[in-house]
């Protein structure tokens, strides 16, 4: 800004520094003064402190080991597989299967050969979270436990929305009043909060119900499970106000504990592993409309690939726009107003990658343009994008798994 068009009001904003401008109920604060905060942490590079977090999959695939394990290294100061974490206290509102929880804490500690940590505290009962008296009860046994440990929470874990919700999920009324509620229990301690959540019978759509829960949340993680490696997978579907970190995977193993009357009883800890996509086809789980709209870009690709090889084209990008490929979409039978839904649902499970005018297929699929006698590379023809492009997303400590994972089912 020039001397001449110098904020007229530059003196009366720099005088009062950071003050606010407010009426006793609603306040403000000038803009030129808000600062700019480093993102504080509460697991490096995954989840932030004084947030809300989602974490949502299939029923039995595997959330509530990984929220156990978070939880665990969360109240130990562990660090979570090679991440940093924030010390605190962390409160565990369990809706089921409380036996099945204390074996996996116990398998977790003798896992990680150190003791349960004294700063975790599962809860003996689910409650409805969607109620305001409820929520002031659970407001009411955290401080209770702020004053006996002299340490504020850090982390609630709800697990699951389901055994912890009243209303309806497909209601974005009800669901609003729970957000309200976990909110204010977040907003008292500055803690996060983490709700574990199934996803719905489309699991290519996110979470199961109303989208109020994904549009409150500040970061949201997929866990899924593979059949064919049975790998637990930590993928981010959204991240606010930071880079979307790196998928992990876990294996699953078996680790004997003793109960209460000295038997031996089978529990499974998760171990990380290497990080690569699933080995289930790409399509296996989306809907009719995005699994169509998927394979007609597929073939768009293949077609454009094979003629820039035929004219000796090939380190040429293969270039799809978004009009060629709704047209494509339309003539298949997908209207134009479900190809925006289509679009966006395989750009959020990322499949696609939008660019400008442009759509990309994240993972080119078909063999018939992978170069012969180059298996060691899986170099893709026509794109100079490899077939392990998810080395990128393995993380420092990853190892090669080398032993079957624990069918955990049964635990």
């Amino acid at each position: 800004m020039s001397a001449k068009t110098k904020d007229p009001y530059h003196n009366q904003w720099a005088s009062q520094r950071q003050q606010q401008i407010s009426t006793p109920d609603f306040r403000f604060v000038a803009a030129c003064h808000m600062p700019i905060k480093p993102v504080a942490w509460l697991v490096e590079s995954y989840i932030e402190e004084d947030a809300l977090t989602v974490m949502y999959g299939p029923p039995g695939k595997g959330k509530s080991f990984v929220a156990l394990d978070l939880s665990c290294c969360i109240a130990s100061g562990m660090p979570f597989h090679g991440h940093l974490v924030k010390p605190g206290v962390v409160i565990y509102i369990a809706g089921e299967g409380h036996n099945g929880i204390a074996r996996r804490l116990h398998a977790w500690a003798q896992h990680n050969d150190t003791a349960l940590p004294e700063l975790l505290f599962v809860s003996e009962a689910p409650t409805d979270l969607s109620s305001e008296t409820n929520a002031a009860k659970v407001a009411e046994a955290v401080k209770q436990i702020a004053e006996a440990t002299g340490e504020s929470a850090v982390l609630i874990v709800i697990d699951t929305m389901a055994r912890n919700f009243g209303g309806d999920e497909n209601s974005a009324t009800d669901v609003g009043q729970f957000i309200r509620n976990v909110d204010a229990l977040r907003r008292h301690w500055k803690a996060t909060v983490l709700i574990v959540h199934h996803s719905g019978k489309d699991g290519e759509r996110g979470a199961r119900g109303s989208s109020a829960l994904k549009g409150a949340a500040d970061a949201e993680y997929e866990v899924s499970r593979s059949n064919e490696d049975n790998l637990i997978r930590l993928i981010s579907r959204k991240m606010k106000d930071a880079e979307e970190p790196s998928s992990l995977a876990f294996e699953l193993v078996g680790v004997s504990v003793r109960d209460d009357s000295g038997s031996l009883i089978s529990g499974a800890a998760l171990r990380l592993t290497e990080f690569t996509a699933s080995a289930s086809p790409v399509s296996a789980n989306l809907g009719k409309n995005q699994k169509a709209a998927l394979e007609t870009l597929e073939q768009m690709h293949a077609e454009i690939a094979q003629r820039l090889n035929s004219q000796g084209r090939e380190d040429h990008p293969v270039l799809i726009t978004l009009d060629a490929w709704k047209a494509k979409c339309e003539k298949a039978g997908i209207s134009r107003q479900r190809f925006h839904d289509v679009k966006n649902t395989l750009t959020d499970r990322q499949q696609i990658r939008i660019d400008g005018a442009h759509v990309f297929l994240v993972r080119p699929v078909l063999q018939s343009l992978m170069e012969p006698d180059r298996t060691d590379s899986l170099k893709i023809v026509n794109t100079g994008q490899t077939g392990r492009e998810a080395d990128e997303n393995r993380t420092q400590n990853g190892q090669h798994a080398k032993s079957p994972a624990v069918d955990f089912e049964e635990f």
